[in-house]
């Protein structure tokens, strides 16, 4: 199978385009609109997807796809780059945007939908597929910026006083995240002399340890921001829950998965020898994200603010990953940084379907905290049914994907004698489950402490099946990850051993093209 490298180019053009077809007949009439936009929304998501697919088909033989942007060579032009790690991204984070279209159709009032939600999806996405594909620093930051742009008047879509506070706390700390990278862009091409990834790559062992030191630390700050690690998740608790939960269902299965990404994609690939260096610091960050985040869930009274401290939790599992991507244990190079990919890709679908059970419940009961619902299990038992195994999927109850990506990670650990991380590990896992069943208690089970709300979303059939179609989407195909947990492990064992490929990345971005000049690189 060959792909022209000008394909790349479908992930970013393809909601770009259909987003400025949407914003040129937002004119017309406001039903006739409205319908057109969510139509055409499906269309790209689904070309997004087909695409996505095609790239993955492609990469699994080992290969990686590069586009020269311009004809120009690098390290002069921008390069674009597709590996089995990004294309993977790119499908499921394709697949999360077309199970929550039918989800913000049925649910979304006509005042949010006539303030550009549709567009605003697609910006978005254009912003996340952006930065899987970027090939140079400074390019990661620009589409960091336009889907912060894009995620920030979703936030605030609606106008609500929570909306506006949890949104000024929201862009605010990430904007503080942003200044450190474009620092970090500033110091590599000052020290460096480039910001093309692979040749940072070749040069940044011939920097100053006090350069490297400098850039990975400001780095870490700020796509560890953005993946809302220990103690730089604040902003994501305080936000998360204010949106419409259609909203919160794609921030949730997406962004704080995009800085995971960065992580995956950066220290690899330009701070290898820091992977080891930095081992402790990383299991430190990765403890206390996980017991921090889950026990700030047991405190929250409302569900979708519980799901959002679980969101920090889960991350913690990413990071001791990352930190076990080059330990030397019995099951093979890259199976630990295998299982921290297994693990993402199985929370970015389960907490998709978790926000989405949440804000279902918040519709139809009136009201998220927990105090004032319940009995939902007897009135709705398929959305029940949905989201006990999302549930128990995110706590690690087996034959879930989640059992066998914390089952992967744990070997690695008990294999090379972590056992402190493994023990919090395992803790935080029992308190998840915890906290999934106190969920349960108040929300599907016992008897509804008042008379019942009126919400319409789910009392029409049309709209209740738009809401749980794509939970069971989702939920089907974390379950598919678990009962076929080898084929979905061989599938992320090879997107990490790419990641780990410095010297593979570097020839396919420019074959004996990219010159390290270390007296260059010295004399700075």
């Amino acid at each position: 199978m060959n792909l022209n490298p000008n394909f790349l180019a479908a992930p970013v053009a393809l909601p770009l385009i259909f987003a400025a077809l949407m914003l040129s007949i937002s004119r017309w009439g406001r039903y006739s609109s409205l319908r057109l936009q969510q139509w055409l929304t499906g269309i790209a998501l689904s070309g997004n997807l087909i695409v996505a697919l095609l790239l993955l088909a492609y990469t699994l033989t080992g290969k990686r796809l590069v586009l020269q942007m311009g004809a120009w060579p690098a390290p002069y032009g921008i390069t674009v780059l597709a590996d089995t790690l990004s294309a993977l991204m790119l499908t499921i984070g394709s697949i999360l945007a077309l199970c929550i279209l039918p989800f913000a159709v049925a649910t979304l009032d006509l005042h949010r939908e006539r303030l550009g939600f549709y567009p605003l999806m697609l910006i978005l996405m254009m912003g996340v597929n952006g930065v899987l594909l970027a090939g140079d620093l400074f390019n990661i930051y620009v589409f960091i910026e336009v889907l912060l742009m894009a995620s920030f008047v979703l936030m605030t879509l609606g106008g609500t006083p929570s909306q506006i506070n949890g949104g000024i706390r929201y862009v605010i700390l990430n904007l503080l995240a942003s200044m450190l990278l474009l620092t970090a862009a500033g110091v590599a091409y000052g020290s460096l002399g480039t910001l093309n990834l692979a040749q940072m790559a070749q040069r940044m062992d011939l920097a100053p340890d006090s350069i490297r030191w400098v850039l990975a630390g400001l780095m870490f700050i700020a796509f560890g921001s953005k993946a809302a690690i220990f103690p730089l998740f604040f902003w994501l608790p305080a936000s998360y829950h204010t949106p419409h939960p259609a909203v919160t269902a794609l921030f949730g299965g997406l962004l704080t998965k995009v800085g995971v990404y960065t992580l995956f994609r950066i220290f690899p690939l330009l701070y290898p020898t820091l992977l080891v260096t930095w081992r402790p610091m990383f299991f430190v960050i990765a403890g206390l994200t996980m017991t921090i985040g889950v026990l700030g869930a047991f405190a929250q009274p409302t569900i979708r603010r519980l799901l959002s401290f679980h969101i920090i939790s889960q991350v913690g599992y990413m990071i001791m990953g990352l930190g076990l991507a080059t330990a030397d244990s019995r099951f093979g190079a890259g199976f630990a940084l295998a299982a921290a990919i297994l693990f993402m890709v199985h929370n970015m679908l389960v907490k998709t379907a978790l926000m989405m059970g949440g804000g279902a419940v918040e519709l139809e009961m009136g009201s998220g905290n927990l105090s004032a619902i319940g009995g939902l299990a007897r009135r709705y038992p398929w959305l029940a049914t949905i989201f006990f195994i999302a549930a128990f999927s995110l706590a690690g109850i087996p034959p879930s994907s989640g059992f066998g990506g914390k089952l992967s990670l744990l070997q690695v650990t008990f294999d090379t004698h972590h056992f402190t991380i493994a023990g919090v590990s395992i803790f935080v896992s029992l308190l998840t489950t915890m906290s999934m069943i106190r969920i349960w208690q108040y929300s599907f089970w016992g008897k509804y402490p008042g008379s019942r709300a009126t919400a319409p979303p789910l009392e029409n059939s049309r709209r209740r099946r738009m809401i749980l179609a794509p939970m069971t989407v989702l939920v089907a195909l974390s379950l598919l990850m678990g009962i076929f947990f080898g084929p979905s492990l061989r599938l992320a064992s090879v997107a990490a051993r790419q990641a780990l490929d410095r010297d593979g990345y570097i020839q396919a971005v420019a074959p004996q093209k990219l010159v390290a000049q270390p007296e260059q690189t010295a004399a700075r």
